[in-house]
């Protein structure tokens, strides 16, 4: 029987992601088929789940999906698989929404009808820790709250005095806990926590036994359920993969959704992975795709890589289509500007780039293009500006959360760049017909 879950928090850091590897990792070596998802629209951590599962990870994200889109992502990912573990988005009730709670752990939770285990980082309280759970409880109306896993406790009487005020005053169990200290911490940088590529195998094995020996994993398997939906929306054609889709994925550039990997080949394309960093050319492309990634720490390497940078010149002028997204973008100008130096990149565009030491965007945007007929959705995050532009932008961008709007973004020939991630979904047809001529 399949099982599924979710493993959310009150609030970000607080041991979630390390928690879900550990379990991910867990059941893995006890020889069952898992998958892990992220909730939002994150794209680090999903290669994570991804290198412990063995499984591909994709987003379950209800800003850019439908819910019965969200419903048909999962259903397929669970297709082949016994267990799904589902990593929250900082805090469970945290989105674009106080309300509805859109965008939120809480709202995919409700949608797939996922049991909830929360990790919660005790440390500084005791019994105060029963009314957190007590207010998510009361909160989560729509989806059942299975169990609680207790994270950085000081001692066992500690852990006794948290664990019996939880038990008494909600009824929810306790399933585990982890002493101060016990987790390993993934290292991070600027964006986020180190991509999966970076991440030795003794990580995950680590924490496998770690959280094993903390957690009760069969409890939470025996709480869990799974509820397949099979419906499915995509009307793509079946086609050939007669044509070749090229993905920049290195060490630079690693920053994609699974689905939109997916959708590529549901268009009937092979979808062919390529190195910047190895100076590899996109020569008989029929689609190039350049997503984010960290292009400011190879920027030296990438400036060098002048079969790649000459290829996607002239692919550009082929009139071919192209994506690049945020980091991608970056590499389409004239070059980055970083600690006193600058390296040149494709000079597609007349514009460059410079790294900042404060955050430059983070959240879901709207995107309605300028002089273009666009309309769309995504999300940015990222550390750096464009400067020296003398290239038209093309879209107008509008945070969903605050309505702050500016400028972003080019367009040449058929060659789309912005700092926005997009995703393939019936929230962006206009992004989808401009690339593939309204396949979706």
């Amino acid at each position: 029987m399949k099982k599924s879950f979710l493993i959310a928090a009150d609030r970000s850091n607080s041991g979630k992601t390390t928690i879900t590897l550990g379990i991910l990792s867990f059941l893995k070596k006890h020889n069952l088929s898992v998958a892990g998802f992220k909730c939002g629209p994150d794209y680090i951590d999903t290669l994570h789940l991804t290198r412990v599962s063995g499984s591909p990870a994709y987003n379950l994200d209800t800003i850019f999906e439908t819910p019965q889109e969200l419903k048909t992502t999962f259903s397929l990912a669970m297709n082949n698989v016994d267990v799904g573990v589902v990593e929250g988005v900082m805090g469970y009730f945290d989105g674009i929404d106080y309300a509805t709670f859109k965008g939120s752990s809480y709202e995919v939770a409700s949608i797939l009808n996922l049991p909830v285990f929360l990790v919660l980082d005790v440390s500084g309280s005791s019994y105060s820790v029963a009314s957190i759970v007590k207010g998510i409880v009361g909160l989560s109306k729509n989806a059942k709250v299975g169990g609680v896993i207790l994270n950085n406790v000081a001692s066992p009487l500690h852990e006794s005095m948290v664990k019996s005020s939880i038990e008494y005053h909600t009824g929810i169990q306790v399933v585990g806990a982890l002493k101060k200290g016990e987790l390993p911490s993934l290292p991070s940088r600027h964006l986020g926590v180190y991509t999966a590529l970076e991440v030795d195998d003794d990580f995950y094995d680590d924490l496998a036994k770690r959280v094993g020996l903390s957690v009760d994993i069969d409890r939470i398997i025996d709480v869990s359920n799974y509820q397949s939906d099979t419906a499915v929306i995509y009307k793509t054609k079946e086609q050939p993969k007669n044509k070749k889709a090229f993905v920049a994925f290195d060490e630079a550039f690693s920053f994609y959704y699974q689905h939109n990997l997916d959708y590529l080949a549901k268009l009937g394309y092979e979808v062919c992975f390529f190195s910047p960093m190895k100076d590899e050319a996109v020569d008989g492309a029929d689609f190039v795709y350049l997503g984010g990634g960290y292009p400011e720490l190879y920027a030296d390497r990438l400036s060098s890589s002048k079969n790649t940078i000459n290829s996607i010149v002239e692919y550009v002028n082929s009139d071919k289509p192209m994506l690049a997204e945020c980091g991608g973008m970056i590499y389409l100008t004239k070059g980055i500007a970083k600690d006193g130096r600058f390296f040149d990149f494709c000079g597609v565009f007349d514009a460059a780039c410079e790294m900042t030491k404060k955050r430059e965007a983070l959240g879901y945007v709207s995107v309605e293009g300028l002089g273009l007929r666009f309309s769309g959705i995504g999300h940015e995050f990222h550390y750096s500006r464009l400067r020296s532009v003398n290239e038209p932008y093309a879209f107008k961008i509008k945070k969903l959360t605050t309505k702050s709007e500016y400028l972003d973004g080019f367009v040449k020939n058929r060659t789309i760049s912005s700092y926005t991630h997009f995703y393939f979904s019936s929230k962006n047809r206009d992004l989808i017909d401009f690339l593939f001529g309204g396949a979706l």
